[in-house]
């Protein structure tokens, strides 16, 4: 694979990134871990079954897939400008689904929440490049990680207030308001096109690995959607649940801090799986809300790995050039979630939530499978 070469002003731009890029991903992971919160608590205002808003939870996905095919053609406007540009989409859509009353603001503030989430997502990697890549994003993503643990609990005791849960929502309007100010001193160069040979990868191993990234995000986002109505199915009020939900994130945080020290040592997508089914099995089996926590701690340690290894398997495809593999993931992670908790959902009209969650079985079973790659593909 060739050598790319990129904008000779990329380096002035991550020197001066890392805290606007943390503060953006600091609203991603408040914005992801709230879409099951905001999902129950909008089925109550509208009085209409949870399972009916589905497609709220795949919001992000649709983002993500917009921005998987726009993307390259936005980063040449500047990455500053789309740092901030999605960071004001994904305000307007949080303060549209705070404060504003009615369904089409509703709708649309999440479906503009979804898309400069993944604005986000996508120029966060461009800003933070260099030497220092791999510190700068385990800091930015350390501090999405924290705010993911702490958006369930925040609105949860919102809920349990006069103020209620959606209003917590404008949180997000205060960081982006920082992530503007704070953006002043990125420079706004664009991003030119990258020059690199022509990619000698393996189709059908780009494909396998893809796939895997599918099912990794599917059983993920299965939880992250869904989770607190799971809870709620067992008695325990939208406040109470918003809390108790927070024990998948806290999983997730948690095995994301041991995992690189274990990655190296064990087959965790083997060892991910088997914790991950574990609590699948827990949550479905289990009729009473601590049990149903313990069950959504014990898949979040479990799936926290998932992710980040079959994310790097695909873009270490040989010959797979680094800014297409980044695009691949992006579509990846877009089909996983817009899919995934939509079906379940579906499946939820048929029988009921619990039994639904049976579902993130046969997806870790296909993951493990596509992570076994015969030995010609793995050479």
């Amino acid at each position: 694979m060739g050598t790319a070469r990129g904008n000779p002003a990329d380096g002035s731009a991550g020197r001066n990134a890392e805290l606007p890029v943390a503060l953006g991903m600091a609203n991603v992971g408040f914005y992801s871990a709230s879409i099951g919160v905001v999902l129950v608590v909008l089925a109550e205002d509208l009085g209409v079954p949870a399972e009916h808003l589905s497609w709220l939870g795949s919001s992000f996905g649709y983002g993500l897939l917009v921005m998987a095919l726009v993307g390259p053609a936005l980063l040449r406007l500047g990455q500053r400008q789309v740092l901030t540009s999605a960071a004001v989409v994904l305000g307007v859509g949080s303060v549209l689904l705070a404060v504003v009353p009615g369904e089409a603001a509703a709708y649309a503030g999440a479906l503009l929440q979804g898309l400069g989430a993944a604005g986000i997502v996508l120029v966060a990697p461009r800003l933070l490049h260099g030497p220092d890549a791999a510190i700068a994003l385990t800091r930015a993503n350390s501090v999405a990680s924290v705010v993911a643990v702490a958006a369930p609990l925040v609105l949860g005791l919102a809920a349990a207030t006069a103020v209620g849960a959606r209003p917590a929502l404008l949180l997000i309007v205060g960081a982006v308001v920082a992530l503007v100010v704070s953006a002043r001193r990125i420079e706004s160069a664009p991003v030119t096109g990258a020059v690199a040979e022509r990619s000698t990868a393996a189709w059908r191993t780009v494909l396998r690995r893809w796939l895997a990234v599918v099912c990794a995000v599917s059983v993920e986002f299965a939880f992250v959607v869904w989770g607190i109505a799971r809870l709620t199915a067992t008695g325990l009020d939208a406040s109470l649940s918003a809390v108790v939900g927070a024990s998948f994130q806290v999983g997730m945080a948690l095995g994301r801090l041991v995992g690189p020290r274990l990655i190296a040592r064990l087959p965790m997508v083997a060892v991910g799986s088997a914790l991950a089914a574990t609590g699948v099995i827990v949550v479905v089996v289990s009729t009473t809300w601590p049990l149903v926590g313990l069950g959504q701690l014990i898949a979040g340690l479990g799936i926290a790995t998932l992710y980040p290894i079959t994310l790097a398997r695909l873009m270490a495809t040989p010959g797979l050039r680094p800014e297409l593999g980044t695009s691949l993931g992006a579509l990846a992670s877009g089909t996983a979630i817009t899919v995934a908790p939509t079906a379940l959902a579906g499946l939820a009209l048929v029988v009921d939530l619990r039994m639904a969650f049976l579902v993130p079985l046969p997806i870790l079973g296909l993951l493990l499978w596509l992570h076994r790659e015969p030995r010609a593909a793995v050479r």
